[in-house]
C-alpha cells in the first residue's frame, strides 16, 4: 500500500511540474517582451522555427490573396514567395520585431499605424493562471496556448530543456496585410 501510495504522489508531483513549467516560461517570456528585455527573449525565442511558421503563413497568405490555387508547382512558386516575403520577415522575426508584433498585437515594424482596438500580449491581457491553463492544449513536447484568446496561438517546443516559443499562428487579418505588404 506504502508503495502505491508513493508512485501516486511522485506522479501527481511530476503531473504538477509538467504542467506548471510551460507557464512559468510563458508568462517570463510575456514579461521580457512587456519590459523589452531582449536577452530573455532570445533565450526563450526558437527564431528558425517562428521564421519558418510566418513564412508558410506568408506564403498561404499571399496565395489567397493574389487567387493562385496550389498546383504541382506550388514549391517553386513557394520559394519565389519566400524570396519575396524575406524583407518583411526580417522586419518580424527578430528579437525586438517580434516583441513589438506580440506586444502591440500588430506588425508595427511593417506598417507602424495599429488600427483602433489591437490588443497585444501583456500581463494584463494574457489573463490569470487558470485562463491561460483553460486556453491551452498540452502534448508531449508541446504547449500551445492562445494569448490573448482568439488573438495569436502561441506554440512552446521543449527544446534543450527548456520551452521555447516555436510557432506563432497569426491572425488571418494580420496575414492579409502582410501579404498585402508583398503583393
Amino acid at each position: 500500500m506504502r508503495k502505491i501510495t508513493a508512485t501516486s504522489l511522485v506522479l501527481a508531483v511530476v503531473w504538477i511540474g509538467y504542467t506548471a513549467w510551460p507557464l512559468y516560461d510563458l508568462l517570463v517570456l510575456v514579461w521580457a517582451i512587456e519590459v523589452r528585455d531582449v536577452e530573455t527573449v532570445k533565450r526563450h525565442v526558437y527564431f528558425d522555427a517562428v521564421g519558418r511558421s510566418l513564412s508558410s503563413q506568408l506564403i498561404a497568405a499571399y496565395m489567397r490573396r493574389t487567387g493562385n490555387k496550389v498546383s504541382p508547382l506550388a514549391q517553386s512558386m513557394a520559394a519565389t514567395a519566400l524570396g519575396i516575403a524575406d524583407p518583411v520577415l526580417n522586419k518580424l522575426v527578430s528579437p525586438d520585431g517580434l516583441s513589438e508584433l506580440l506586444s502591440v498585437g500588430w506588425p508595427v515594424t511593417v506598417v507602424p499605424s495599429p488600427p483602433p482596438g489591437t490588443v497585444g500580449i501583456s500581463m494584463n491581457t494574457i489573463g490569470t493562471v487558470w485562463q491561460i491553463f483553460g486556453n491551452s492544449e498540452y502534448g508531449f513536447g508541446r504547449f500551445e496556448v492562445s494569448a490573448p484568446p482568439q488573438r495569436f496561438v502561441l506554440t512552446f517546443r521543449l527544446l534543450q530543456w527548456r520551452w521555447q516559443l516555436a510557432d506563432i499562428s497569426l491572425p488571418e487579418t494580420i496575414q492579409n496585410l502582410l501579404a498585402d505588404e508583398l503583393i
